[in-house]
């Protein structure tokens, strides 16, 4: 009886520690996840960083005069920040609900993933997707998943390696800038 009463009181706590810690905070209006080669990701938005205070993890705008950009990155570790970045070749929202990443007409790259020197690109034939599940000017949310070549540093180059990174069951809510 004794063990019996041990079990009903901890109960609560085993499965408490078996919840779902890759679950993304229903209450976050911007956040930005995926899975790595199968580890989970997750950066939340934060605003007011930097010395102006205007500065923010998630991002999505014009890059010039030329392309869109939609940015991710992490403040938890600030020497490796794991930046995602989508570029795509319109300087405005994209037109298409879904875009086929190429590394040509769009790019996608991960920079200081885990490591300050751990650098991926998309270059063909690896390809990629992002569907846009809402796509205006209030706000951009969609899945995305692609495979990257990692790069390494040789003089002042950057160079392909064989090494490809697996992004998958990436999600983003990023409500853009302009």
């Amino acid at each position: 009886m004794k063990r019996l009463w041990i079990c009903v009181l901890l109960l609560p706590v085993l499965l408490n520690s078996c919840k779902d810690k890759n679950k993304i905070d229903p209450d976050a209006e911007e956040y930005f996840s995926f899975y790595a080669d199968g580890e989970y990701f997750y950066y939340p938005q934060e605003k007011g960083l930097g010395f102006g205070g205007t500065g923010q993890t998630l991002k999505a705008g014009k890059s010039g005069t030329t392309a869109y950009r939609i940015y991710a990155y992490s403040r938890k570790n600030p020497v490796a920040t794991g930046a995602v970045s989508f570029g795509f070749s319109e300087n405005h929202i994209p037109d298409n609900d879904t875009i086929m990443l190429n590394g040509a007409s769009n790019t996608v790259g991960i920079s200081k993933f885990k490591t300050q020197n751990s650098n991926y690109e998309l270059y063909p034939p690896l390809t990629g997707s992002i569907i846009f599940t809402e796509r205006n000017s209030k706000k951009l949310t969609g899945t995305f998943e692609f495979n990257a070549y990692k790069l390494k540093q040789v003089g002042m180059e950057w160079q392909i390696t064989d090494t490809i990174i697996h992004i998958t069951q990436g999600k983003f809510s990023i409500i853009p800038s302009n």
